[in-house]
C-alpha cells in the first residue's frame, strides 16, 4: 500500500544459469538489478542482512525465486513483501502516594488482565507478570 516503506540496502543473492553468484542491494525504493546470461536464475533474499527487518513475516512472493532471464529483455525477478509486527509494552503498578512515579516500595499489579485491541479491530488479552 502507499504508506508501506520499501526496504533499501537489502542483499538479494544471484545464482544465474551458469551457477555464477552475485551479491546485489535494494535502492531507495527496495528495486534491485542484477545482469544475468539468459537462462534459469535464482534470486534469493538474505534474511541475514544487517538491513532485513528481524522478526518479519513474507506476505507476497516466493524466497528464493526462480526466473527465466530472456536475451535481450529485462525480466520481472518477483516482488517480495514483508510484513514487520510492532511490540506494545506497558506496566501497571499501585502508586501508593500518588506522584506518578513507582517508588521502590510500590508494588507491581501481577495477574491483571489487559484487553489490547489493534488497528484491525481485534482484540487480544494478556495477562502482567510479577515483574
Amino acid at each position: 500500500d502507499g504508506t508501506e516503506p520499501n526496504l533499501p540496502n537489502v542483499d538479494v543473492l544471484i545464482t544465474d544459469a551458469n551457477g555464477t553468484p552475485q551479491t546485489v542491494t535494494t535502492n531507495a525504493s527496495g528495486n534491485w538489478t542484477a545482469s544475468v546470461p539468459p537462462g534459469s536464475t535464482i534470486a534469493n533474499v538474505d534474511e541475514t542482512d544487517p538491513q532485513f527487518p528481524a522478526g518479519s513475516t513474507r506476505t507476497q512472493g516466493t524466497d528464493p525465486t526462480t526466473t527465466t532471464a530472456v536475451a535481450g529483455v529485462s525480466t520481472d525477478g518477483g516482488t517480495d513483501g514483508y510484513y514487520i509486527p510492532a511490540t506494545l509494552t506497558g506496566h501497571l503498578y499501585i502508586d501508593s502516594n500518588g506522584n506518578g512515579t513507582q517508588d521502590g516500595t510500590e508494588p507491581n499489579l501481577p495477574n491483571v488482565d489487559v484487553l489490547i485491541t489493534d488497528a484491525n479491530g481485534t482484540t487480544k488479552k494478556v495477562t502482567t507478570k510479577a515483574t
